[in-house]
């Protein structure tokens, strides 16, 4: 009998689960959206009626640093009661938009401490 591998976390960064407000857009087409949960390197977000791009322009409220605004690449899409969205922040930083989500992310790791993905809503 073999013993399962331990389960590794195939996330590059750890997720701060964090209702953030949010704004999607592409192609003209812009729509009204809340985190689910946020990492350095992207975001999940609930909303409706996504842009159906595969590049968006999110912009989001990262509390008491403002508005910030990104580009991302969708890499899922979930479909139901409740859609979402998962976008991979793209590399080249946008309007500041990379270092604002690293600060605020610091920032939230230095009040909730060290395992952010521990505090995901029940």
């Amino acid at each position: 009998m073999s013993e399962k591998p331990p389960h590794t976390e195939r996330r590059a960064h750890p997720r701060v689960y964090v209702g953030l407000a949010a704004r999607v857009s592409a192609g003209g087409q812009q729509v009204d959206a809340v985190s689910v949960d946020i990492s350095e390197g992207g975001v999940l977000l609930s909303g409706s009626d996504f842009p159906s791009a595969d590049r968006v322009r999110i912009e989001i409220e990262l509390a008491e640093m403002g508005w910030h605004a990104i580009e991302a690449d969708v890499v899922r899409r979930e479909t139901g009661d409740d859609t979402r969205l998962a976008a991979r922040f793209a590399e080249i930083a946008t309007d500041g938009g990379r270092e604002a989500i690293r600060a605020f992310f610091d920032a939230q790791l230095n009040r909730r401490g060290a395992r952010p993905e521990d505090e995901r809503p029940g």
